[in-house]
């Protein structure tokens, strides 16, 4: 976890970098939209939509794991119970 955020962070941080040293106007034009930003501004928006993109992507595999987690250690749970009952009645 430590290792992930170290390196978001160093390429968060190039990105920066990066923008800052190329902070020059351009013109964007996409389909009917033109906008005129600093290049700076591009890139930093480019870099926040590709990541709420990819967090959006993940987020349905996520909880399908989450909810199947829970399935499993429910069934855990009662087959423990049924292992310790029948235990019990062995030993009768």
């Amino acid at each position: 976890m430590q290792l992930q955020l170290i390196a978001a962070l160093i390429i968060v941080f190039l990105i920066v970098m990066f923008a800052v040293q190329n902070a020059v106007a351009v013109s964007v034009v996409f389909f009917l939209w033109r906008l005129d930003a600093s290049l700076a501004v591009v890139i930093a928006a480019c870099f926040g939509l590709g990541a709420l993109i990819g967090a959006l992507v993940t987020i349905p595999t996520m909880l399908r794991e989450r909810i199947s987690a829970s399935r499993l250690h429910k069934q855990i749970e009662t087959l423990r119970a049924e292992n310790d009952n029948l235990r019990v009645l062995k030993e009768r």
